[in-house]
């Protein structure tokens, strides 16, 4: 009853929590800056920002780069009503400064439910503006691309310290937009621009004379800054913008041929070279029929990595663990796990112990180092099977593993089993089909995005298929049908075709065969053992509701665990002539 009602109670909470976050949306429609640039250099700024909110919301922020200034300084953040206090908290009505390696952050914290609110964000920049003999730039961004919301109106305001004359005021915008408008007049820059998309930015070059500056006040920070310097950076700038839009066009063109052109060759490389270094060897003579005949003595670890990429995994671990214990290195004992929590349910695990007296039979060295492994860790008190592998130092662990798998590596390399020759053709198809990615990647960028990404994802499907090359030799390939056909068996294993006095050795080679714990389960449950003894090397707890099925599945999860750790801009720096600073974003929620 209980565990009914919490489940319907967490229910309730995602189904009111999933309608909560659809129904919660803002947008910033308009944004207005005034920036006024006084006589001392100091560029003083004020946003305001209207967000219009459906739901509820109670904070925002804006992120300011840091670029194209040396320092922010008197941040202040008000709306309609109250001006916010800079406490370092999240009580409404009050607003924090904090920074990362690229940005400044200003975060303030209110109400507001289905309303409009306009909020005010002033600061002063310092080294904002380069400054030259005779003519001063201030280049700044006034709107971040990539932003999370559009923006339908921008008004920009740039106030100078004396009225001069629009004749010798000058501004650019680099910004693709038809929708922008820029005046001067006296004294005055006015720029505006109408639905800018989230990926479009406004970048305003405004010049004009030094002479607006109090002399005493300001220092040149460019002495080789002139009019004419900034003009033709511009002209340079709209050539190489004109050059890139031809290009582009020139690469649009091209696109679609040159796309289907390189699927073509893509599938073309991929089928001579696998016709020539991946074709598989027939085993006609070996029979595909499943069975649950266990085909060779071959270990669990060795015969495991053919059914994979050829390398040792922990699943190979944890099986041979289990085949050591079959064997009578160790015994495996269920041990109640305290509850947690009132409503926790009882819960048990599983400790490792040495058999005593160890078998004196020897073994290969890659078994010999795991009972070592597993010896010294009991020695040192651990146990617990789930954390074998996982107290202590873990880069020991991994070395540890490393070393394992390299010795049952070469145990598998000498069976002869993979046909190296093969490898030749994985390495060209893979370096052919990432050279066409890359000049896909350059189509896609310069050209027509759509079918050069789809082409893109093509080849990168065709570059990771590089691995079907890799082949089996042809003793290699009679072994797998052998294995994979006891393997199938397994999956389909009953009672009428599986033997008791072999299930140890089926389970253990289901986990070294990676079966599901589904199949696992399936496999085990076929036992006839009622008195709940699967394997008289797990010794379960006196008076245990384990079924022989369950104590597999919790037994073969504990040994994926136990292994799954073997899976195998600082501070601003100044504005610089011909380099846009700024470029404000943010968000709220």
């Amino acid at each position: 009853m209980m565990k009914k009602l919490l489940g319907t109670i967490l229910f309730t909470f995602l189904i009111v929590n999933l309608s909560y976050s659809q129904d919660k949306e803002y947008q910033i429609p308009d944004i207005r800056v005034d920036v006024e640039i006084l006589e001392n250099g100091i560029v003083r700024i004020s946003e305001q920002r209207t967000y219009q909110f459906q739901g509820s919301f109670s904070w925002a922020d804006y992120r300011l780069p840091k670029s194209g200034y040396a320092e922010i300084m008197n941040i202040q953040v008000s709306d309609q009503d109250n001006s916010f206090i800079n406490e370092n908290s999240e009580e409404v009505g009050t607003f924090s400064v904090s920074e990362s390696d690229n940005s400044v952050i200003i975060t303030w914290h209110y109400n507001a439910s289905d309303t409009i609110r306009t909020f005010t964000i002033n600061y002063e920049l310092t080294d904002a503006i380069s400054v030259g003999p005779n003519w001063t730039e201030f280049f700044w961004n006034y709107i971040a691309s990539g932003r999370e919301k559009p923006t339908e109106n921008l008004d920009v305001q740039i106030r100078l310290p004396q009225n001069i004359s629009p004749d010798s005021l000058y501004a650019w915008t680099r910004t693709e937009s038809t929708q922008i408008q820029s005046n001067q007049s006296t004294g005055r820059f006015s720029i505006s621009a109408d639905n800018l998309s989230t990926n479009q930015s406004l970048e305003v070059r405004s010049v004009f004379p030094t002479q607006v500056f109090d002399e005493g006040s300001i220092s040149i920070t460019d002495p080789d800054l002139t009019l004419e310097w900034i003009q033709n950076d511009e002209q340079a700038y709209i050539a190489e913008q004109q050059r890139i839009e031809e290009r582009n066009e020139y690469y649009q063109s091209i696109t679609p041929e040159v796309t289907i052109l390189i699927c073509t060759v893509s599938i073309a490389v991929f089928l001579l070279l696998y016709r020539r270094f991946g074709k598989r060897y027939q085993t006609g003579t070996i029979s595909d029929r499943e069975t649950v005949m266990i085909p060779d003595s071959t270990p669990p670890a060795i015969i495991g990595p053919l059914f994979g990429t050829g390398t040792p995994s922990g699943n190979h671990l944890a099986a041979t663990i289990f085949d050591l214990a079959r064997r009578g290195w160790f015994t495996i004992h269920e041990e109640k796990k305290e509850k947690e929590g009132f409503f926790s349910q009882e819960k048990t695990y599983f400790r490792i112990k040495k058999s005593e007296p160890q078998p004196e039979t020897s073994v290969p060295l890659w078994e010999q180092m795991i009972v070592d492994h597993i010896n010294q860790q009991i020695d040192r008190g651990v146990n617990r099977f789930d954390k074998l592998f996982k107290d202590g130092d873990d880069f020991k662990m991994s070395e540890w593993f490393s070393d394992w798998k390299e010795e049952v590596k070469k145990v598998y390399d000498e069976k002869n089993w993979q046909d190296q020759k093969s490898m030749r053709g994985v390495v060209i198809n893979f370096i052919i089909q990432f050279l066409l990615v890359v000049l896909l990647f350059i189509l896609m960028i310069n050209g027509s995005t759509e079918i050069a990404l789809i082409g893109l994802i093509f080849t990168s499907l065709m570059s990771v298929a590089s691995l079907a090359i890799k082949r089996r030799t042809r003793q290699g390939e009679e072994t797998y049908k052998r294995w994979k056909a006891y393997r199938d068996g397994l999956k389909n294993a009953d009672k009428r075709t599986i033997r008791m006095e072999m299930m140890d050795r089926h389970f253990v080679y289901a986990i070294a065969l990676s079966l599901s714990g589904n199949k696992i389960e399936n496999l085990v449950q076929q036992s006839d053992g009622s008195d709940g003894v699967i394997f008289t090397w797990i010794i379960l707890m006196a008076g245990s509701d384990h079924t022989p099925a369950t104590v597999a599945t919790t037994v073969s999860t504990l040994a994926a665990s136990g292994t799954s750790t073997f899976s195998a801009a600082s501070g601003g720096v100044g504005a610089t002539a011909g380099t846009a600073g700024g470029g404000a974003s943010g968000g709220a929620g």
